[in-house]
Protein backbone atom coordinates (compact mmCIF):
# COMPACT_ATOMS: atom_id res chain seq x y z
CA UNK A 1 0.00 0.00 0.00
CA UNK A 2 1.40 3.23 -1.26
CA UNK A 3 -0.07 5.46 1.76
CA UNK A 4 1.56 8.01 3.82
CA UNK A 5 -0.37 8.72 7.16
CA UNK A 6 -2.47 11.41 7.05
CA UNK A 7 -4.35 13.11 9.80
CA UNK A 8 -8.10 13.53 9.59
CA UNK A 9 -9.48 16.68 9.27
CA UNK A 10 -12.61 15.93 9.05
CA UNK A 11 -13.65 14.53 11.82
CA UNK A 12 -12.94 17.57 13.83
CA UNK A 13 -16.02 19.15 12.17
CA UNK A 14 -19.22 19.64 14.43
CA UNK A 15 -22.21 17.56 14.95
CA UNK A 16 -25.28 18.93 12.87
CA UNK A 17 -28.68 17.52 11.37
CA UNK A 18 -31.00 18.87 8.68
CA UNK A 19 -33.97 17.46 6.79
CA UNK A 20 -33.13 16.90 3.19
CA UNK A 21 -34.66 15.33 0.28
CA UNK A 22 -32.53 12.25 -1.06
CA UNK A 23 -33.57 9.64 -3.15
CA UNK A 24 -36.73 11.19 -3.75
CA UNK A 25 -37.86 11.10 -0.08
CA UNK A 26 -37.22 13.39 3.10
CA UNK A 27 -34.76 12.04 4.93
CA UNK A 28 -33.16 13.61 8.16
CA UNK A 29 -29.51 13.47 8.61
CA UNK A 30 -26.46 13.62 11.10
CA UNK A 31 -23.69 15.02 9.92
CA UNK A 32 -20.51 13.13 11.61
CA UNK A 33 -22.77 11.05 13.30
CA UNK A 34 -18.90 9.50 14.37
CA UNK A 35 -18.50 12.46 16.57
CA UNK A 36 -21.34 11.28 18.56
CA UNK A 37 -21.43 8.60 21.23
CA UNK A 38 -22.57 5.46 19.64
CA UNK A 39 -26.62 5.55 19.42
CA UNK A 40 -29.24 2.58 18.38
CA UNK A 41 -31.74 3.33 15.68
CA UNK A 42 -34.44 0.83 14.94
CA UNK A 43 -36.14 0.18 11.21
CA UNK A 44 -39.68 -0.04 10.58
CA UNK A 45 -41.34 -2.48 8.15
CA UNK A 46 -44.67 -2.59 7.18
CA UNK A 47 -44.06 -6.67 7.36
CA UNK A 48 -42.49 -8.80 9.70
CA UNK A 49 -39.18 -7.56 9.37
CA UNK A 50 -37.21 -6.42 12.28
CA UNK A 51 -33.94 -4.31 12.37
CA UNK A 52 -31.82 -2.66 15.19
CA UNK A 53 -28.95 -1.06 13.89
CA UNK A 54 -26.36 0.99 15.67
CA UNK A 55 -24.77 4.31 14.23
CA UNK A 56 -21.54 2.54 14.06
CA UNK A 57 -22.81 0.21 11.26
CA UNK A 58 -23.25 -3.06 13.92
CA UNK A 59 -26.58 -4.46 13.77
CA UNK A 60 -29.12 -7.24 14.07
CA UNK A 61 -31.97 -7.93 12.01
CA UNK A 62 -34.41 -10.73 11.25
CA UNK A 63 -37.85 -11.69 10.38
CA UNK A 64 -40.76 -12.50 12.85
CA UNK A 65 -38.69 -13.14 15.97
CA UNK A 66 -35.29 -13.22 17.12
CA UNK A 67 -35.65 -17.10 16.68
CA UNK A 68 -35.74 -16.34 12.91
CA UNK A 69 -33.09 -13.90 12.58
CA UNK A 70 -30.45 -12.89 9.60
CA UNK A 71 -27.89 -11.75 11.46
CA UNK A 72 -27.42 -12.69 15.46
CA UNK A 73 -29.49 -11.19 18.12
CA UNK A 74 -27.50 -9.91 20.79
CA UNK A 75 -27.57 -7.21 23.33
CA UNK A 76 -27.37 -3.26 22.52
CA UNK A 77 -23.63 -2.83 23.83
CA UNK A 78 -22.51 -6.13 21.56
CA UNK A 79 -24.43 -4.51 18.78
CA UNK A 80 -22.66 -1.48 19.03
CA UNK A 81 -19.12 -3.34 18.63
CA UNK A 82 -20.23 -5.60 15.78
CA UNK A 83 -19.61 -3.70 12.69
CA UNK A 84 -15.98 -5.38 12.24
CA UNK A 85 -16.99 -8.92 12.18
CA UNK A 86 -21.02 -8.68 11.37
CA UNK A 87 -23.61 -6.86 8.89
CA UNK A 88 -21.89 -4.89 6.40
CA UNK A 89 -18.40 -4.29 4.59
CA UNK A 90 -16.97 -2.86 2.25
CA UNK A 91 -13.00 -2.88 1.32
CA UNK A 92 -12.29 -0.74 -1.98
CA UNK A 93 -8.67 -0.77 -3.67
CA UNK A 94 -8.20 2.62 -5.59
CA UNK A 95 -5.04 2.11 -8.00
CA UNK A 96 -3.12 5.36 -8.94
CA UNK A 97 0.13 6.49 -10.31
CA UNK A 98 1.39 6.71 -7.31
CA UNK A 99 0.56 2.69 -6.08
CA UNK A 100 -2.96 0.96 -4.61
CA UNK A 101 -4.59 2.77 -1.36
CA UNK A 102 -7.27 0.99 0.88
CA UNK A 103 -10.26 2.78 2.21
CA UNK A 104 -12.60 0.83 3.85
CA UNK A 105 -16.03 2.88 4.86
CA UNK A 106 -17.00 2.92 8.77
CA UNK A 107 -13.67 1.36 9.93
CA UNK A 108 -12.71 3.54 13.02
CA UNK A 109 -9.10 1.73 12.62
CA UNK A 110 -8.40 3.90 9.50
CA UNK A 111 -9.60 7.56 10.84
CA UNK A 112 -5.52 8.55 10.82
CA UNK A 113 -4.97 7.40 7.03
CA UNK A 114 -7.73 9.58 5.70
CA UNK A 115 -9.86 12.57 6.18
CA UNK A 116 -13.31 11.37 5.75
CA UNK A 117 -16.98 12.47 6.73
CA UNK A 118 -19.52 9.57 8.19
CA UNK A 119 -23.05 10.60 8.02
CA UNK A 120 -26.69 8.63 8.86
CA UNK A 121 -29.63 9.26 6.95
CA UNK A 122 -32.85 7.54 8.06
CA UNK A 123 -35.72 8.54 5.83
CA UNK A 124 -39.27 10.53 8.00
CA UNK A 125 -41.47 7.30 7.14
CA UNK A 126 -39.08 5.29 9.30
CA UNK A 127 -38.10 2.27 6.66
CA UNK A 128 -35.27 3.36 5.64
CA UNK A 129 -31.44 3.52 6.97
CA UNK A 130 -28.55 5.22 4.92
CA UNK A 131 -24.54 5.04 6.00
CA UNK A 132 -22.46 6.98 4.20
CA UNK A 133 -18.92 8.04 4.10
CA UNK A 134 -16.65 10.91 2.13
CA UNK A 135 -13.31 10.09 1.94
CA UNK A 136 -11.37 14.19 0.89
CA UNK A 137 -8.40 12.68 0.14
CA UNK A 138 -9.48 10.24 -2.39
CA UNK A 139 -12.40 12.28 -4.03
CA UNK A 140 -14.57 9.40 -3.46
CA UNK A 141 -18.06 8.77 -1.73
CA UNK A 142 -19.26 5.25 -0.43
CA UNK A 143 -22.87 4.72 1.05
CA UNK A 144 -25.45 1.76 1.70
CA UNK A 145 -29.10 2.16 2.37
CA UNK A 146 -30.99 -0.87 4.16
CA UNK A 147 -34.56 -1.30 3.34
CA UNK A 148 -37.21 -4.26 3.03
CA UNK A 149 -38.96 -6.46 1.07
CA UNK A 150 -42.17 -8.50 1.76
CA UNK A 151 -41.24 -10.88 -1.11
CA UNK A 152 -37.25 -10.84 -1.03
CA UNK A 153 -36.60 -10.14 2.36
CA UNK A 154 -33.30 -6.90 3.59
CA UNK A 155 -32.29 -5.03 0.58
CA UNK A 156 -29.20 -3.30 0.57
CA UNK A 157 -28.56 -0.92 -1.78
CA UNK A 158 -24.87 0.13 -2.40
CA UNK A 159 -23.41 3.46 -4.53
CA UNK A 160 -20.44 4.48 -5.05
CA UNK A 161 -19.37 8.04 -6.40
CA UNK A 162 -16.37 9.90 -8.04
CA UNK A 163 -16.78 13.58 -7.10
CA UNK A 164 -12.71 14.14 -8.38
CA UNK A 165 -11.86 15.52 -11.64
CA UNK A 166 -10.17 12.02 -12.71
CA UNK A 167 -11.37 9.06 -13.30
CA UNK A 168 -10.64 6.81 -11.05
CA UNK A 169 -9.77 2.53 -11.48
CA UNK A 170 -10.89 0.34 -8.26
CA UNK A 171 -11.69 -2.85 -6.90
CA UNK A 172 -14.33 -3.42 -4.87
CA UNK A 173 -14.93 -6.51 -2.43
CA UNK A 174 -18.45 -5.80 -0.86
CA UNK A 175 -20.70 -7.57 1.12
CA UNK A 176 -22.50 -8.88 4.35
CA UNK A 177 -20.84 -11.16 7.26
CA UNK A 178 -21.95 -13.19 10.09
CA UNK A 179 -25.02 -14.37 8.75
CA UNK A 180 -26.86 -17.10 9.99
CA UNK A 181 -28.29 -20.29 8.64
CA UNK A 182 -32.17 -20.48 8.71
CA UNK A 183 -33.31 -22.93 11.46
CA UNK A 184 -30.78 -21.21 14.13
CA UNK A 185 -32.50 -21.30 17.87
CA UNK A 186 -32.14 -18.44 19.72
CA UNK A 187 -30.44 -19.83 22.32
CA UNK A 188 -27.88 -21.98 20.47
CA UNK A 189 -26.95 -18.16 19.03
CA UNK A 190 -26.67 -16.36 22.40
CA UNK A 191 -25.09 -19.24 24.74
CA UNK A 192 -23.38 -21.85 22.27
CA UNK A 193 -22.52 -20.03 18.84
CA UNK A 194 -19.63 -22.23 18.17
CA UNK A 195 -22.05 -24.79 18.05
CA UNK A 196 -23.79 -23.36 15.70
CA UNK A 197 -20.38 -23.01 13.67
CA UNK A 198 -19.93 -26.65 13.62
CA UNK A 199 -23.35 -27.00 12.03
CA UNK A 200 -23.14 -24.12 9.42
CA UNK A 201 -23.00 -25.27 5.79
CA UNK A 202 -23.05 -22.51 2.89
CA UNK A 203 -23.22 -23.14 -0.64
CA UNK A 204 -22.86 -20.98 -4.10
CA UNK A 205 -25.15 -21.89 -7.13
CA UNK A 206 -22.06 -20.25 -9.34
CA UNK A 207 -24.54 -20.16 -12.22
CA UNK A 208 -26.68 -17.66 -10.45
CA UNK A 209 -24.41 -16.37 -8.19
CA UNK A 210 -27.37 -17.33 -5.27
CA UNK A 211 -25.79 -18.34 -1.83
CA UNK A 212 -27.50 -20.80 0.48
CA UNK A 213 -26.53 -20.40 4.11
CA UNK A 214 -27.79 -23.77 5.98
CA UNK A 215 -27.40 -26.42 9.08
CA UNK A 216 -26.54 -29.47 8.16
CA UNK A 217 -28.88 -30.83 10.53
CA UNK A 218 -31.09 -29.91 12.95
CA UNK A 219 -29.21 -28.75 16.53
CA UNK A 220 -30.24 -31.44 19.05
CA UNK A 221 -28.72 -33.76 21.29
CA UNK A 222 -31.13 -36.96 20.88
CA UNK A 223 -30.64 -39.71 19.20
CA UNK A 224 -32.75 -39.05 16.16
CA UNK A 225 -33.21 -38.11 12.53
CA UNK A 226 -33.62 -33.83 12.40
CA UNK A 227 -33.19 -32.44 9.14
CA UNK A 228 -32.92 -29.13 8.27
CA UNK A 229 -35.02 -27.85 5.00
CA UNK A 230 -34.70 -24.20 5.12
CA UNK A 231 -31.97 -22.01 4.16
CA UNK A 232 -31.00 -18.13 4.47
CA UNK A 233 -30.40 -17.12 0.97
CA UNK A 234 -28.17 -14.03 -0.49
CA UNK A 235 -27.78 -12.90 -3.88
CA UNK A 236 -25.94 -9.65 -5.44
CA UNK A 237 -27.40 -7.80 -8.53
CA UNK A 238 -25.47 -5.08 -10.46
CA UNK A 239 -21.67 -5.61 -10.13
CA UNK A 240 -20.91 -7.85 -13.29
CA UNK A 241 -19.41 -11.10 -13.27
CA UNK A 242 -17.62 -10.30 -9.55
CA UNK A 243 -15.51 -13.04 -7.86
CA UNK A 244 -18.20 -14.75 -4.81
CA UNK A 245 -16.38 -15.20 -1.43
CA UNK A 246 -18.86 -17.45 1.05
CA UNK A 247 -16.41 -16.82 3.95
CA UNK A 248 -14.72 -13.75 5.28
CA UNK A 249 -10.95 -15.90 5.33
CA UNK A 250 -9.76 -14.08 2.30
CA UNK A 251 -10.61 -10.06 3.69
CA UNK A 252 -6.78 -10.09 4.26
CA UNK A 253 -5.92 -11.35 0.93
CA UNK A 254 -7.68 -8.60 -0.49
CA UNK A 255 -6.17 -6.02 1.74
CA UNK A 256 -2.72 -7.31 1.03
CA UNK A 257 -3.35 -7.09 -3.05
CA UNK A 258 -3.47 -10.89 -3.28
CA UNK A 259 -5.79 -12.68 -6.17
CA UNK A 260 -8.79 -13.83 -5.01
CA UNK A 261 -10.51 -17.16 -5.49
CA UNK A 262 -14.16 -17.82 -5.74
CA UNK A 263 -15.58 -19.88 -3.23
CA UNK A 264 -18.29 -22.65 -4.11
CA UNK A 265 -18.89 -24.45 -0.54
CA UNK A 266 -17.60 -23.98 2.95
CA UNK A 267 -18.28 -25.56 6.18
CA UNK A 268 -18.05 -25.03 10.05
CA UNK A 269 -17.55 -21.49 9.51
CA UNK A 270 -19.26 -18.24 9.81
CA UNK A 271 -21.11 -17.51 6.84
CA UNK A 272 -20.61 -14.57 4.49
CA UNK A 273 -21.34 -13.39 0.91
CA UNK A 274 -18.47 -11.21 -0.82
CA UNK A 275 -18.51 -9.97 -4.08
CA UNK A 276 -15.51 -8.65 -5.56
CA UNK A 277 -15.14 -6.74 -9.49
CA UNK A 278 -13.25 -4.00 -10.80
CA UNK A 279 -14.68 -0.48 -11.20
CA UNK A 280 -14.04 2.14 -13.93
CA UNK A 281 -16.04 5.25 -12.62
CA UNK A 282 -15.78 9.00 -14.66
CA UNK A 283 -15.35 12.00 -12.95
CA UNK A 284 -18.40 12.89 -11.55
CA UNK A 285 -20.18 9.96 -12.29
CA UNK A 286 -21.22 6.62 -9.59
CA UNK A 287 -22.05 2.62 -10.33
CA UNK A 288 -25.11 1.23 -8.00
CA UNK A 289 -25.47 -2.17 -6.78
CA UNK A 290 -27.84 -4.27 -4.97
CA UNK A 291 -27.46 -7.15 -1.78
CA UNK A 292 -30.47 -9.06 -1.46
CA UNK A 293 -30.71 -11.47 1.69
CA UNK A 294 -33.70 -13.40 3.08
CA UNK A 295 -34.34 -16.20 6.16
CA UNK A 296 -36.19 -19.33 6.00
CA UNK A 297 -36.68 -20.12 2.30
CA UNK A 298 -38.19 -23.51 1.23
CA UNK A 299 -36.41 -25.45 -1.42
CA UNK A 300 -39.54 -23.92 -3.20
CA UNK A 301 -38.49 -20.38 -2.92
CA UNK A 302 -34.85 -21.21 -3.38
CA UNK A 303 -35.46 -22.60 -6.74
CA UNK A 304 -38.05 -19.60 -8.00
CA UNK A 305 -35.29 -17.24 -6.98
CA UNK A 306 -32.93 -18.97 -9.00
CA UNK A 307 -35.14 -18.74 -12.38
CA UNK A 308 -35.74 -15.43 -11.67
CA UNK A 309 -32.10 -14.53 -11.32
CA UNK A 310 -31.66 -15.68 -15.10
CA UNK A 311 -32.74 -11.93 -15.85
CA UNK A 312 -31.59 -9.90 -13.13
CA UNK A 313 -32.60 -6.53 -14.47
CA UNK A 314 -36.44 -7.73 -14.35
CA UNK A 315 -35.41 -8.74 -10.83
CA UNK A 316 -34.04 -5.74 -9.67
CA UNK A 317 -37.04 -3.32 -11.16
CA UNK A 318 -39.53 -6.00 -9.03
CA UNK A 319 -37.69 -5.58 -5.85
CA UNK A 320 -37.57 -1.66 -5.97
CA UNK A 321 -41.46 -1.92 -6.81
CA UNK A 322 -41.87 -4.23 -3.88
CA UNK A 323 -40.05 -1.86 -1.52
CA UNK A 324 -42.10 0.85 -2.91
CA UNK A 325 -45.34 -1.07 -2.37
CA UNK A 326 -44.27 -1.32 1.30
CA UNK A 327 -43.78 1.77 2.22
CA UNK A 328 -47.27 2.90 0.12
CA UNK A 329 -48.89 -0.03 3.14
CA UNK A 330 -46.80 1.71 5.58
CA UNK A 331 -47.98 5.16 4.78
CA UNK A 332 -51.66 3.94 4.30
CA UNK A 333 -51.95 2.39 7.32
CA UNK A 334 -50.11 5.45 9.44
CA UNK A 335 -52.58 7.31 7.50
CA UNK A 336 -55.59 5.68 9.08
CA UNK A 337 -53.69 6.20 12.69
CA UNK A 338 -54.01 9.95 11.84
CA UNK A 339 -49.74 10.11 11.68
CA UNK A 340 -49.49 12.81 8.98
CA UNK A 341 -50.12 16.04 9.99
CA UNK A 342 -49.44 19.44 7.92
CA UNK A 343 -47.29 22.23 9.61
CA UNK A 344 -44.78 25.02 8.70
CA UNK A 345 -42.11 22.75 11.46
CA UNK A 346 -41.35 20.17 9.83
CA UNK A 347 -39.50 18.37 13.01
CA UNK A 348 -42.81 18.85 14.65
CA UNK A 349 -44.88 17.02 12.08
CA UNK A 350 -42.02 14.43 11.86
CA UNK A 351 -42.37 14.01 15.74
CA UNK A 352 -45.85 13.48 15.88
CA UNK A 353 -45.60 10.84 13.45
CA UNK A 354 -42.70 8.94 15.11
CA UNK A 355 -44.78 8.85 18.34
CA UNK A 356 -48.14 7.47 16.68
CA UNK A 357 -45.90 4.99 14.68
CA UNK A 358 -44.54 3.59 18.09
CA UNK A 359 -47.61 3.78 19.49
CA UNK A 360 -49.21 1.86 16.97
CA UNK A 361 -46.17 -1.03 16.83
CA UNK A 362 -46.71 -1.24 20.40
CA UNK A 363 -50.50 -1.02 20.45
CA UNK A 364 -51.52 -1.96 16.98
CA UNK A 365 -54.22 -0.83 15.04
CA UNK A 366 -58.23 -1.76 14.06
CA UNK A 367 -57.54 -3.75 10.99
CA UNK A 368 -60.55 -2.14 8.34
CA UNK A 369 -61.75 1.21 10.55
CA UNK A 370 -64.81 0.12 11.89
CA UNK A 371 -65.68 -2.66 9.79
CA UNK A 372 -65.36 -6.34 10.79
CA UNK A 373 -64.87 -9.59 8.95
CA UNK A 374 -67.10 -11.49 9.82
CA UNK A 375 -64.99 -15.26 9.15
CA UNK A 376 -62.38 -13.80 12.14
CA UNK A 377 -65.10 -12.70 14.17
CA UNK A 378 -66.41 -16.30 13.51
CA UNK A 379 -62.95 -17.83 14.81
CA UNK A 380 -63.01 -15.79 17.46
CA UNK A 381 -66.17 -16.57 19.41
CA UNK A 382 -65.53 -20.34 18.63
CA UNK A 383 -62.60 -20.04 20.60
CA UNK A 384 -63.59 -17.80 23.08
CA UNK A 385 -66.67 -19.74 24.02
CA UNK A 386 -68.03 -23.11 22.24
CA UNK A 387 -71.77 -22.98 23.71
CA UNK A 388 -72.24 -19.41 22.13
CA UNK A 389 -70.35 -20.28 19.05
CA UNK A 390 -72.47 -23.28 18.49
CA UNK A 391 -76.10 -21.74 19.45
CA UNK A 392 -75.18 -18.86 16.94
CA UNK A 393 -73.58 -20.84 14.31
CA UNK A 394 -76.32 -19.69 11.43
CA UNK A 395 -76.65 -16.55 12.51
CA UNK A 396 -72.51 -15.54 12.12
CA UNK A 397 -72.34 -17.80 9.19
CA UNK A 398 -75.19 -15.50 7.35
CA UNK A 399 -73.59 -12.47 8.04
CA UNK A 400 -72.02 -10.23 5.35
CA UNK A 401 -68.08 -11.03 4.74
CA UNK A 402 -67.39 -7.76 6.16
CA UNK A 403 -69.89 -6.15 8.53
CA UNK A 404 -70.03 -2.08 10.05
CA UNK A 405 -69.74 -2.36 13.73
CA UNK A 406 -72.42 -0.09 14.60
CA UNK A 407 -75.30 -2.77 12.48
CA UNK A 408 -73.28 -5.74 13.62
CA UNK A 409 -74.07 -4.58 17.23
CA UNK A 410 -77.90 -3.88 16.49
CA UNK A 411 -78.02 -7.48 14.52
CA UNK A 412 -76.84 -8.87 17.89
CA UNK A 413 -78.63 -6.60 20.66
CA UNK A 414 -81.82 -8.36 18.64
CA UNK A 415 -81.11 -11.87 19.24
CA UNK A 416 -80.87 -11.30 23.34
CA UNK A 417 -77.86 -13.27 24.02
CA UNK A 418 -76.28 -11.34 26.60
CA UNK A 419 -72.80 -13.86 26.54
CA UNK A 420 -73.26 -12.89 22.26
CA UNK A 421 -73.58 -9.24 22.98
CA UNK A 422 -70.61 -9.26 25.08
CA UNK A 423 -68.36 -11.55 23.16
CA UNK A 424 -69.14 -9.08 20.26
CA UNK A 425 -68.95 -5.71 22.58
CA UNK A 426 -65.34 -7.40 23.63
CA UNK A 427 -63.96 -8.16 19.94
CA UNK A 428 -60.72 -6.59 19.30
CA UNK A 429 -59.90 -6.62 15.73
CA UNK A 430 -56.24 -5.61 15.80
CA UNK A 431 -53.10 -5.87 13.78
CA UNK A 432 -49.41 -4.84 13.70
CA UNK A 433 -49.15 -4.50 17.31
CA UNK A 434 -46.24 -6.89 19.11
CA UNK A 435 -44.54 -6.73 22.28
CA UNK A 436 -42.26 -3.88 22.59
CA UNK A 437 -38.72 -5.90 22.85
CA UNK A 438 -35.06 -4.79 21.07
CA UNK A 439 -31.65 -5.44 22.36
CA UNK A 440 -31.76 -2.74 24.44
CA UNK A 441 -34.55 -4.83 26.54
CA UNK A 442 -34.22 -8.37 25.36
CA UNK A 443 -35.83 -9.81 28.12
CA UNK A 444 -38.92 -8.41 26.47
CA UNK A 445 -39.34 -11.54 23.57
CA UNK A 446 -41.17 -10.34 20.38
CA UNK A 447 -42.98 -11.93 17.78
CA UNK A 448 -44.19 -9.99 14.66
CA UNK A 449 -47.11 -12.63 13.89
CA UNK A 450 -48.69 -10.78 10.93
CA UNK A 451 -50.60 -14.07 9.27
CA UNK A 452 -51.61 -17.38 10.35
CA UNK A 453 -50.68 -20.83 9.41
CA UNK A 454 -52.51 -20.58 6.27
CA UNK A 455 -51.02 -17.18 4.94
CA UNK A 456 -54.32 -15.49 5.95
CA UNK A 457 -54.03 -11.69 7.50
CA UNK A 458 -54.06 -12.55 11.13
CA UNK A 459 -55.99 -10.07 13.87
CA UNK A 460 -54.42 -10.62 17.41
CA UNK A 461 -52.69 -8.69 19.73
CA UNK A 462 -49.22 -8.53 21.71
CA UNK A 463 -47.77 -7.00 24.74
CA UNK A 464 -49.97 -6.46 27.94
CA UNK A 465 -53.05 -4.52 28.50
CA UNK A 466 -51.29 -1.73 29.71
CA UNK A 467 -49.33 -1.23 26.99
CA UNK A 468 -52.55 -1.36 24.53
CA UNK A 469 -54.58 0.88 26.62
CA UNK A 470 -51.63 3.13 27.41
CA UNK A 471 -51.04 3.90 23.55
CA UNK A 472 -54.36 3.71 22.44
CA UNK A 473 -55.74 6.96 24.90
CA UNK A 474 -53.74 9.14 22.28
CA UNK A 475 -55.12 7.47 19.25
CA UNK A 476 -58.89 7.43 20.66
CA UNK A 477 -58.57 11.20 20.70
CA UNK A 478 -57.31 11.76 17.32
CA UNK A 479 -59.74 8.67 15.84
CA UNK A 480 -62.55 10.39 13.65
Amino acid sequence: MAHALQINTANSQKVSGEFVTFADERYYVVHNVDQMPAFFVSVISNEDHWLFASSTGGLTAGRVSPETALFPYVTVDKVHESSPHTGSKTVIRVDSSNGSQFWEPYNREQDALYSVSRNLYKNTLGNKLCFEEINHDLKLKFRYTWSTSDEYGFVRDCEIENFGDADRSLEILDGLQNMLPAGTPLFTQTNVSNLVDAYKWTELDEASGLAFLTLYSGITDRAEPCESLKATTVFNLGLDKPTVLISSNQLMDFRQGKALTQEKHKRGLRGAYLVAAPLEIAAGASHAWRMVANTEQSQADAVALRKELTDPAGLSATITKTIAAGSERLARRMAASDGFQATAEENVTVHHYANTLFNVLRGGIFNDQYNVSSRDLRRTIRSFNKDVYERSSDFLAGLPETVNLKELLELVAERNDPQLSRLCSEYLPITFGRRHGDPSRPWNKFAIVLQDEYGEGLLSYEGNWRDIFQNWEALMLSFP
